[in-house]
């Protein structure tokens, strides 16, 4: 991440440090129904959206950041509509509630500073952690009152769902794969009699005469794989390089390849399951339709919900 964008990330707090300026973190970033959203709580938020966006690989430049900031407001203003709707329903979440979601929070943890990690990676102190941790909940709760007593799916939906997607209910085959690979030197022709090709040509000539598939791979390949004998895992067609792919899916269990060349080296590789592929029954299926149709209504009534707040609120946001 460039200097340029490490500077809007931090914001005014930078130029506090170094110039002595005065802390602009109380600056007004929106106002909702008199509520003011200030700059630090726009940062904590921003920064965190950026974080995810850089996992995720994609690139952070200047039209991303005018994206996102506009996304981040939205969201935040949202949030608080919502928020001063549960108030307003008298939702009221008691300390002791928070302490004990904190406390399993905690618990997911090694210990006391493997949390305090986490929360310095989502730019946050414990305070805006209980926080942020009090406003969720409260809004879970009021969407759960408004929204959630009154959406349902029926038997038909869940069956019309599972029709009309069938691709989503296919396993595709599947086999699971053992595979030496013994590297070609630069310069090197693959087809050429050189040690590489003499070498993978004898680990073959011993595999043809019945010796162990996993005990020549933890010898000879030149993989990661080697300490498991050269296992893949189940892979499933398009997974494996396209000079692999169409080998080991003609191959039967137990079966090895003759000597297959790509650009990554020299292969042999053998196949020790076989999954068919398979379509999911729609009973099996049922749970997870419901729970998908379900979150798209729920989507749908919420977004409906906070439209119909906007409408009646207060909002000002800063350029």
């Amino acid at each position: 991440m460039g200097l340029v964008i490490m500077v809007l990330l931090v914001g005014s707090s930078a130029v506090v440090a170094q110039s002595g300026a005065p802390d602009r973190g109380f600056d007004e970033i929106a106002r909702v129904n008199g509520v003011v959203i200030t700059r630090r709580e726009f940062q904590v938020e921003y920064r965190q959206a950026v974080d995810q966006h850089a996992r995720e690989g994609q690139p952070v430049n200047e039209a991303y950041i005018a994206s996102v900031r506009r996304s981040v407001i939205q969201r935040m203003v949202e949030e608080e509509l919502l928020f001063q709707e549960s108030r307003k329903l008298g939702i009221v979440l008691s300390a002791e509630e928070i302490d004990a979601e904190v406390a399993a929070a905690r618990a997911r943890f090694q210990d006391e500073a493997e949390f305090e990690r986490e929360l310095s990676r989502l730019h946050m102190d414990e305070t805006q952690y209980r926080r942020k941790l009090h406003r969720q909940r409260a809004v879970d709760r009021a969407i759960e009152r408004l929204v959630m007593s009154s959406i349902s799916v029926s038997e038909e939906e869940i069956r019309q769902f599972y029709d009309a997607n069938p691709k989503r209910y296919q396993i595709p085959e599947k086999i699971r794969l053992s595979h030496i690979v013994i590297r070609i030197p630069a310069g090197e022709n693959p087809e050429d009699q050189t040690p590489t090709r003499l070498k993978i040509e004898m680990i073959k000539k011993r595999l043809d005469q019945g010796e162990d598939f996993a005990v020549l791979a933890q010898q000879y390949t030149e993989e990661p794989r080697r300490e498991q004998g050269g296992d893949v895992g189940y892979v499933q067609r398009g997974q494996l390089l396209p000079q692999l792919d169409a080998v080991a899916f003609g191959l039967d269990v137990g079966e090895h390849s003759p000597v297959l060349v790509t650009p990554q080296g020299l292969h042999l590789i053998r196949v020790t399951d076989r999954q068919p592929e398979k379509v999911i029954a729609f009973e099996d299926a049922r749970p997870d339709i419901q729970q998908t149709l379900l979150q798209l209504k729920r989507d749908r009534a919420v977004r409906e919900v906070i439209d119909s707040l906007r409408q009646k609120a207060d909002i000002r946001a800063s350029q």
